[in-house]
């Protein structure tokens, strides 16, 4: 539990070589970009269009959502190992002026498949992110079905997931964004518990049905599905 609360603390790191601190909001060996400064945005948007030159299908943003951080950098308080309301980082004040100029610069010049991992993104948020006009990204990773059967926001619970709430979550993010924006589709990733385990039966004898039902759930929904 306490090696998950310290994957989400933001945290300055000193640097002896150089005599200064550093912002990471992750592992220390992760020292956070400074979008602010359009020298560093320049060098992230030539990094990307090397790669698309060498004709790449498309990227995967790891926490996209966190790159623009408040003025000032206020502390934020923790709640449960997450950073709750007021001084956090997630969907940052100009997060959105730097996907757009991202695609201006980037993304709208080459044929490329975009989803963006925005923890704590709200459906109105993600209409932004994903929106069906192409300004920003093709689409977005969000959590919320996936933090259902956490307990005090430790997702290594044992809870099971609870299937009413789940069908309702994933109903308002199907009808939230039809029209307005495109939705991804996962169960499982390199973040989380295994899906059967958590809704359907891992033991031996409703294991491969239940796991059939969960892919036909994925599957039947609108949006682009992701198997881990």
């Amino acid at each position: 539990k306490q090696e998950q609360m310290s994957l989400f603390m933001m945290d300055w790191e000193y640097d002896e070589e150089t005599d200064m601190y550093y912002l990471h909001q992750f592992s220390r060996k992760q020292p956070d970009l400074n979008w602010d400064n359009p020298r560093v945005r320049r060098e992230v948007f030539d990094m990307m269009t090397r790669w698309c030159e060498k004709g790449i299908d498309g990227f995967r943003m790891d926490v996209i959502s966190l790159i623009s951080k408040p003025e000032g950098l206020p502390d934020a308080p923790v709640v449960n190992g997450l950073y709750g309301d007021g001084g956090c980082a997630f969907n940052g004040p100009y997060v959105h002026d730097y996907l757009q100029e991202m695609n201006e610069e980037v993304l709208s010049h080459y044929d490329l498949l975009t989803v963006g991992e925005t923890p704590n993104v709200t459906v109105e948020e993600a209409r932004q992110y994903a929106n069906d006009e192409g300004t920003e990204l093709n689409m977005v990773f969000q959590f919320e079905h996936m933090n259902l059967d956490g307990e005090n926001g430790y997702k290594w619970s044992t809870r099971k997931l609870p299937l009413v709430p789940l069908k309702e979550n994933l109903s308002k993010w199907q009808i939230g964004l039809d029209g307005l924006a495109w939705n991804s589709l996962y169960f499982c990733n390199h973040d989380q518990p295994r899906i059967v385990n958590r809704l359907g039966d891992p033991g031996s004898l409703f294991r491969e049905a239940s796991a059939k039902c969960i892919a036909t759930c994925l599957h039947m929904m609108q949006g682009t599905p992701f198997i881990y």
